[in-house]
C-alpha cells in the first residue's frame, strides 16, 4: 500500500497547489469531483486486466504483465515499447524537479553559491542510478520506507499551515474567475486534466504489483484490488487537505513567482512570512518525495528497457543480458542528465506529454480490451465506459497542446 502511494504522491503532487493557485478554485473543485473517477477507478480497472493477463505465468517467461496474451508478437512488443515512452518522461519530470529543488534549497535556504547545476546533476542522477542497480526489491524497500515519513510529512507541512490560512486567498481567487469568460474557464479546467490525472497515477507501478500478486499465495486478484483501493483513500484524503491548506495560506503571488521559477509548492512555502521552520522543513520534504517517486517510476521503465533490448537482439545468454542491462542503464542517464541539465517547463511537460500519454496507457487501452476481448467481458460495464471518457478528455489535452 505504501509502495502504491508512494509512487503515486511525489512531483504531481507538489505542483497541484502551484496550478491551481495560479488557474482558480474551480481547478480544485474539478480536482474534488475527478479525484476518484481519474484515480482509483482506472487503476481498479488496469489491475484487474494484468491479473488476467496470461503474459509472464510461466517460468520462461519473467517480464511484467503489460497486456502481453492480449496481442500477438508484435503487439506485445509495441506494448512494451510504448509503457516506456508514455512513462520515461515521468522519471525526466521527476529528475528535473529533484535537482530543481535541491539547487533552490542550497541557494536560498542554505545560502550555499557557486554549486553549478552540471556537477549537481550528476552527482544526484548516480546515486539514484546507483539505487536502481540494487533490483526491483530493494527498490520497492527502499521507495515504501520513504513513502510513510512523506505522507506524515506532508500533513504535517498542511497542518502546520492552519493558523495561515486567509479564506481571501480564495475568495479573491474566485472574483477573478468572474471576469473570464465560460469558455475560457471550460478550456483552463479541461487542459488541468492532465496534471490532475499524473497527480493521481501509479500506474507505472501496478504491472509490478499485479505481478506480485499473481504468484501463489499472494492474495491474488482480491487482495491486490484491495490494497489498490487503501491506498488511494490515504492518497485523496493526504492530497486534498495539502492542496487545501497550501491554497489556503499562500497568496496568489507566492504560486506565480513559483510557476515562473518551475520550483513545487514546498520550495516556495514560508517565504510569505510566519513560518519559519518551514523554510527548512519543507524543500527537504519536497526532495524526500521527489527521491522515491524517482525509484517508483524508474524501475519498471529500467526493467522493460532491458526486456524490450534483449528481445530486439534475440539475447539468451546471462552474460549478454548483463551487458544490455548496463547499455540501457548508460542511455537512459545520459538522456537524463541532458534534460535536467536544460531545466524545461515541468508543468508544460506534465499538461502537454506526461499526462496524455500516461492516460492512453492508463485509460484507453485497459477500456478497449475490455470492450473487444472476450475473456474481459465480465469487466465490461459502466465503469469501463468512465474510464473511457475520463481518458478520451485527458487524451485530447495532448492533440490541442500539439496543434
Amino acid at each position: 500500500m505504501m509502495g502504491v502511494y508512494g509512487a503515486t504522491v511525489g512531483a504531481g503532487t507538489l505542483f497541484l497547489p502551484v496550478e491551481i493557485g495560479t488557474h482558480g478554485p474551480m481547478v480544485f473543485i474539478s480536482l474534488l469531483l475527478l479525484a476518484f473517477p481519474l484515480s482509483l477507478v482506472p487503476h481498479v480497472l488496469i489491475c484487474r486486466v494484468f491479473m488476467r493477463d496470461k503474459q509472464g505465468q510461466d517460468q520462461t517467461d519473467q517480464t511484467l504483465p503489460l497486456f502481453g496474451s492480449f496481442f500477438g508478437s508484435k503487439g506485445r512488443q509495441a506494448m512494451k515499447l510504448f509503457f516506456c515512452v508514455a512513462h520515461y518522461p515521468v522519471t525526466l519530470v521527476y529528475a528535473v524537479s529533484l535537482v530543481n529543488a535541491l539547487s533552490h534549497f542550497f541557494n536560498e535556504r542554505l545560502h550555499i553559491n557557486g554549486i553549478s547545476r552540471a556537477p549537481l546533476t550528476l552527482v544526484v542522477l548516480v546515486i539514484l542510478h546507483l539505487v536502481l542497480s540494487k533490483g526491483r526489491d530493494k527498490v520497492v524497500s527502499t521507495m515504501s520506507a520513504l513513502a510513510l515519513p512523506f505522507a506524515i510529512a506532508i500533513i504535517v507541512v498542511a497542518t502546520s499551515q492552519i493558523p495561515a490560512w486567509d479564506i481571501h486567498n480564495i475568495t479573491y481567487a474566485w472574483r477573478q474567475t468572474h471576469t473570464t469568460d465560460i469558455a475560457s474557464s471550460l478550456k483552463s479546467l479541461w487542459l488541468t486534466l492532465p496534471l490532475i490525472a499524473f497527480s493521481l497515477c501509479s500506474a507505472p507501478l501496478i504491472p509490478a504489483l499485479a505481478s506480485w500478486y499473481r504468484e501463489p499465495g499472494h492474495g491474488g486478484e482480491t487482495q491486490s484490488v484491495r490494497v489498490i483501493r487503501r491506498a488511494y483513500w490515504l492518497i485523496f484524503i493526504s492530497i486534498i487537505f495539502f492542496v487545501l491548506s497550501c491554497i489556503l495560506s499562500t497568496p496568489r503571488s507566492t504560486f506565480e513567482i513559483a510557476k515562473a521559477q518551475n520550483l513545487n509548492v514546498l520550495s516556495v512555502i514560508g517565504e510569505q512570512g510566519g513560518m519559519s521552520a518551514m523554510l527548512y522543513l519543507a524543500p527537504l520534504i519536497a526532495i524526500l518525495g521527489m527521491t522515491k517517486s524517482f525509484l517508483g517510476i524508474s524501475m519498471p521503465v529500467a526493467e522493460t528497457f532491458n526486456v524490450l533490448a534483449s528481445d530486439l537482439f534475440n539475447l539468451k545468454r546471462n552474460s549478454q543480458l548483463q551487458s544490455v542491462k548496463l547499455l540501457t542503464t548508460v542511455v537512459m542517464f545520459i538522456v537524463t542528465s541532458i534534460v535536467v541539465f536544460l531545466n524545461p517547463d515541468v508543468i508544460n511537460m506534465i499538461e502537454t506529454v506526461c499526462g496524455p500519454l500516461i492516460a492512453i496507457f492508463l485509460f484507453v487501452i485497459p477500456t478497449w480490451l475490455v470492450l473487444i476481448r472476450p475473456v474481459l467481458k465480465p469487466l465490461r460495464g459502466p465503469t469501463a465506459v468512465i474510464v473511457l471518457g475520463c481518458g478520451l478528455l485527458t487524451v485530447s489535452a495532448l492533440l490541442y497542446g500539439m496543434f
